[in-house]
């Protein structure tokens, strides 16, 4: 019996096989309906041309002349002077003027003569060279009156008594330099100088 069945396993898969192969291939797909239609032939149609005349007329041609304006080439940058006040220091100098602290290297570079090799040593009311957009710089203008220089007095205590720093000398002195010459520890009683009304 153990041989029986697998033999009878063998025999039924082969009908199956067979039988099945055997049946008829139906198709189910509809075949596509062809329509006709009829052809109507189209007639030409004759079109009538009718000549028209053209008149030509000439437009007078108007030129427009306008006048070229002049130009002038805007600098981008100018050099415009700073005077150092009591208590500026570069750092403090490029914050204010640029907004950036690491332009102070920038500035001594630009006045290396008026500071010297020591950028930590700079003195009050000297005057620094700094470069600034156009559009940004402001034209600084001072006025002057006239100061007789009294008995006794030196450019030390007129700074002290007129702009309330004694180290403002200098300004009297570069203000001055036509009148006081090479020689500004000699200045004598009656000489008149111009002073700035402001720092």
């Amino acid at each position: 019996m153990k041989r029986i069945l697998p033999l009878l396993t063998i025999v039924i898969s082969m009908f199956m096989l067979f039988s099945c192969g055997a049946k008829e291939v139906v198709n189910d797909t509809p075949e596509p309906v062809v329509e006709t239609t009829s052809v109507v032939e189209k007639a030409p149609v004759v079109e009538e041309v009718i000549a028209v005349k053209e008149t030509v007329v000439e437009e007078a041609v108007v030129e427009e002349i306008i006048p070229e304006e002049v130009i002038e080439p805007v600098e981008e940058s100018i050099w415009v002077k700073y005077m150092i006040q009591p208590n500026d220091y570069l750092t403090k100098i490029a914050l204010q003027e640029y907004g950036v602290v690491t332009m102070w290297r920038t500035i001594w570079d630009w006045n290396l003569d008026v500071i010297g090799d020591n950028p930590d040593l700079i003195y009050p009311f000297e005057e620094l060279s700094l470069q600034k957009e156009a559009y940004e710089a402001q034209e600084v203008s001072y006025e002057y009156v006239d100061y007789t220089v009294e008995e006794g007095e030196t450019l030390w205590c007129i700074a002290e008594k007129l702009y309330g720093n004694s180290y403002a000398w200098i300004i009297i002195v570069r203000d001055n330099l036509d009148i006081l010459g090479d020689d500004y520890n000699a200045i004598t009683a009656g000489t008149v100088f111009k002073i700035r009304t402001q720092l």
